[in-house]
């Protein structure tokens, strides 16, 4: 039976939960005290935005689900370069070339399946709104983007204006979008599931750093269009009924010192580029967690055994199981076969930056500067997210300790709608209504290389779910 009859969902990119406070966010930090926090909520790996939101949305790994990271080589779709999932034209190719994006049903066409609706206001990029609910255009549903409507979502500038350009902060185009998602969406939309997704505090958090004045204004701003929503469902007659669920889909470090790896491993004899051009022998992906795509992969040992001797590196983990000194992507469920034959993270330490928020790494993405926040690896601050949840049977003032992490979301709706979730890695949170018990998590070591003792995987095990941290050595980038 179902639980309740409507259920908001309301992202916030890239927010760290430990940034959440009265002063900064208070709309969001009231919420979560009135409601049930999952403590230990993590990310899925690499934790990046377009591999976060599809594990969000199908309730499934990225080694299920496919879209790997935000940059991705598939042969059958770009033989030759590296997509960048941001970019429609680079989505339009993996569909054409697969005949869908996602190889599992996302929340929107379940939901469909059944008779029910999902409706979506996105103001994070093209590529992640198209992530969150492909199938919108086949099903003539609504998902709204500043530069993309689908569905009924179209012509709503004759009401509502054009959508302001994207800027950073990017807070007047997540203002716009928060009106039309409240007044329309909300108010006049029978939708069982209503989605907003704001870009902030992710853009800010990269371009002028975790703890700067402007990522704290970006905050407070986008606390502000949240509590536009809960003034919203404290209208409603049916307000008991209605869940609401606060989240974000990873969250960041510093960015203390600039990484070339491209150069760096053309300088240790390996001839690296963005694509497959003449002589390039592996394909980059960037971010957090660079992708590493060998023509052959029978180097994949050489080059692994070069990344762990260097001093910027942090774990190094692979498609195969049998790469010494890596760990597997299949054991934080990330294995594909579209993955990298390598990924490397970087050196990072939880010692606090120069405005005193902890957690520092490298970065290897040229537009973000020395001091913005970057994401997409391993470390405890980039898996950390927000979870809260409160209305209808949620439980009010809990804090679970249970692990949880984001491919927990779609199955926790559809459970909360009355749906089964057959097919889902996660698993509903009933946690959270009081239909399961709460307990720690179980934490195992992984250790990727003997010697190497700053260099460990924290996985938390919870009925063989991966999920955790690492805590990486700390180093400074290469001269």
């Amino acid at each position: 039976m179902p639980l309740t009859s409507r259920v908001v969902l309301f992202g916030f990119d890239g927010l760290r939960p430990d940034r959440v406070t009265e002063t900064t966010m208070p709309h969001l930090a009231r919420f979560m005290a009135g409601g049930t926090v999952f403590a230990n909520a993590r990310s899925v790996f690499p934790s990046e935005t377009r591999v976060a939101i599809p594990s969000l949305t199908t309730g499934c790994r990225p080694g299920t689900h496919g879209l790997v990271a935000n940059s991705l080589y598939d042969a059958a779709a770009a033989p030759g370069r590296v997509l960048n999932t941001k970019n429609a034209a680079d989505i339009e190719a993996l569909v054409a070339a697969h005949g869908r994006l996602l190889a599992v049903p996302s929340l929107g066409a379940r939901l469909a399946a059944a008779g029910k609706a999902l409706d979506v206001v996105w103001t994070g990029t093209v590529g992640a709104g198209r992530a969150f609910f492909p199938e919108a255009c086949a099903l003539d549903a609504f998902r709204w983007h500043p530069e993309e409507a689908v569905g009924p979502a179209r012509g709503l500038e004759a009401r509502f204006g054009a959508a302001p350009p994207a800027t950073t902060p990017n807070t007047p185009r997540v203002r716009h979008a928060a009106r039309l998602f409240v007044e329309h969406v909300l108010a006049e939309r029978p939708a069982e599931v209503a989605a907003f997704w704001s870009s902030e505090p992710d853009v800010t958090y990269h371009y002028r750093g975790v703890g700067s004045a402007e990522a704290e204004a970006a905050m407070r701003a986008v606390d502000a269009a949240f509590a536009d929503v809960l003034r919203w469902r404290e209208t409603q007659p049916d307000r008991d009924g209605i869940v609401v669920i606060a989240l974000s889909d990873h969250g960041h470090v510093t960015g203390e010192a600039h990484v070339d790896l491209r150069a760096l491993l053309r300088d240790g004899g390996f001839a690296a580029g963005r694509d497959f051009g003449t002589g390039t022998e592996i394909a980059l992906g960037g971010g957090g967690a660079p992708g590493l795509w060998l023509r052959d992969s029978a180097h994949a040992p050489r080059l692994a055994a070069w990344l762990n001797a260097q001093p910027w590196s942090g774990l190094v983990l692979a498609r195969e199981d049998s790469v010494p000194g890596t760990i597997p992507l299949a054991a934080l469920g990330a294995r594909h076969a579209r993955s990298p034959d390598l990924a490397v993270t970087f050196a990072g330490s939880s010692a606090p930056d120069v405005r005193g928020v902890p957690g520092r790494g490298l970065i290897d993405t040229g537009d973000v500067p020395v001091g913005g926040g970057m994401h997409g690896g391993l470390h405890q601050r980039e898996l950390a997210t927000v979870l809260a949840m409160a209305g209808g049977p949620i439980l009010p003032g809990a804090v679970m300790r249970s692990a949880a992490d984001l491919t927990d979301v779609a199955p926790s709706i559809l459970a909360l709608l009355g749906m089964p979730a057959e097919g889902m890695d996660g698993r509903a949170l009933a946690q959270a209504w009081g239909q399961a018990p709460d307990a720690d998590p179980v934490r195992e070591v992984l250790q990727p290389m003997p010697g190497r003792p700053g260099l460990a995987l924290f996985r938390t095990v919870d009925g063989c779910r991966p999920d955790g941290m690492t805590h990486h050595r700390h180093a400074a980038a290469p001269p």
